[in-house]
């Protein structure tokens, strides 16, 4: 699976190297930089290049980094073939390439071929993903990857509220053209800044949704400053219905402030609450951990393990259940991934709620953020996660209790290229499943009505008529 570029995911932001294990030796990793350098002469057609330039210094210092920091161990001499094909393919594409040109392809070539989310953070890329993190960022407001199978840029999911969100694109969608250039034979660096441009300015996207083979619908999209509002919420009768649709800085103390507006709105008589994480695509560790904390004990709710034993973690829980024991229902759906993943997942091992929905995502890495200049950094897969009930969220995602798709719109799924995932990793256990004929019958007997939400509705009538306090969601 390429790498997801514009998504939220769940990250650790870092400035300088992080902890880690010993590098590959000093000789090998030396004798593999000297490599680079000669190859780096020869693609640029002139001259040696010195250990004291700029270019190769930055160079040097992700390289290292990949061997210290990442969650899997790598040859050094692997890491120098990946960014020769980089250099090679740039100086076919602009034979007057610079040698900055050539370093950053070399860099994106290297760290591309890592794992789906590992990637060189050039200047623009380096701010934009601040500024995501951050809650407000100028573009269309959504995420993508690349599907290897048609060679289109695929939406993970649309950010709420944003231009796209707005223009009804879908989780699933397959954008073939950018105004009028084919996506196919674009990378995904080169396809996302098509996309990207100044506040106020359009640009048009020709769609091609699955099932169907053919491109066949075109929407005009006006590039905006999105605001991600982290949480949106509403009653629903006496059932607090809470929308996280991003893991920010702000997100668990938006929380706070909703449950407590809601609580003052019902007249303290809450029965129950639906947390709706459908197309979250993740965010901050630590908010996760919070938002997660909100309605548990002190429990564990992850744990993140990377390549030294002695640096993995376990995240727990304080004592106090912000809704006291109340039911609540979870929604996901393949949309749903990393940090939305940990609260899903922790919550239902600890039986606290249950989930209705779809299987999540699958995306249990984390990446840690970390400068190499002043306005350029890289981004690399540091750790894995795992539940609480040891369980790997990596490909296999979240299961829900009760399996309820939507009535209308699209029920395509997307998950992690199976080719991706440890292949001795052991599959989760199946968590205890309910029909939605057994929680929601009077739902389920209705004839669908265009403005249904089936998942919402069904999570409603479950938590007013089936549910009371600790829920069972664990496996029989």
């Amino acid at each position: 699976m390429a790498k997801l570029l514009a998504a939220l995911l769940l990250m650790m932001v870092a400035i300088g190297p992080a902890c880690a294990v010993a590098p590959t030796s000093r000789a090998d990793t030396v004798a593999a930089l000297d490599r680079y350098r000669t190859d780096f002469a020869k693609v640029r057609g002139y001259g040696s290049l010195s250990t004291a330039d700029r270019n190769y210094v930055l160079f040097a210092d992700a390289m290292r980094r990949v061997l210290t920091e990442h969650v899997k161990p790598y040859d050094p001499q692997v890491l120098v073939d990946k960014a020769e094909e980089g250099l090679k393919k740039k100086k076919a594409e602009a034979p007057k390439a610079s040698d900055r040109m050539l370093t950053e392809a070399a860099l994106d070539s290297m760290l591309g071929s890592l794992d789906p989310y590992s990637s060189f953070l050039d200047p623009e890329r380096y701010r934009y993903l601040r500024e995501q993190t951050q809650g407000e960022f100028g573009g269309l407001g959504i995420e993508v990857t690349m599907d290897e199978e048609s060679g289109l840029i695929k939406v993970v999911s649309p950010i709420d509220g944003s231009p796209a969100a707005r223009a009804g694109l879908r989780s699933g969608d397959l954008i073939a053209r950018i105004d009028d250039t084919a996506v196919k034979g674009l990378n995904l660096h080169d396809a996302v800044a098509r996309m990207r441009g100044p506040v106020g300015t359009s640009v048009a996207l020709t769609i091609r949704r699955p099932p169907s083979s053919e491109a066949s619908t075109r929407v005009s999209l006006t590039r905006a400053v999105v605001k991600i509002h982290p949480v949106r919420y509403r009653l629903e009768g006496t059932v607090a219905y809470i929308r996280i649709a991003t893991f920010n800085q702000s997100t668990s103390s938006a929380l706070d402030a909703a449950i407590e507006d809601m609580r003052n709105q019902a007249k303290g008589r809450l029965t129950g609450a639906v947390i709706d994480l459908r197309n979250n695509p993740g965010g901050l560790l630590e908010q996760a951990v919070q938002v997660a904390d909100r309605f548990l004990e002190a429990v564990e709710i992850v744990s993140v393990r990377g390549r030294d034993p002695e640096e993995s973690r376990t995240y727990r829980g304080t004592a106090g259940d912000l809704l006291a024991g109340l039911p609540m229902v979870v929604l996901i759906n393949s949309g749903s991934a990393s940090a939305s993943e940990i609260v899903a997942g922790a919550l239902q091992d600890h039986h606290r709620a249950l989930l209705f929905g779809s299987r999540s995502y699958g995306k249990g890495s984390v990446q840690t953020i970390s400068s190499l200049s002043a306005d350029t950094g890289i981004r690399l897969t540091t750790a894995r996660y795992y539940r609480p009930s040891e369980a790997l969220v990596d490909c296999f995602g979240i299961s829900p209790n009760l399996e309820v798709k939507p009535t209308h719109g699209s029920t395509e799924e997307t998950h992690p290229d199976p080719a991706t995932c440890d292949a001795n990793a052991v599959p989760p256990p199946k968590p205890r499943t309910w029909t939605a004929e057994e929680m929601c019958p009077d739902v389920m007997n209705q004839p669908p009505r265009p403005d249904d939400d089936r998942p919402l509705e069904c999570a409603v009538a479950a938590i007013r008529t089936r549910l009371t306090g600790t829920l069972a969601g664990s496996g029989e």
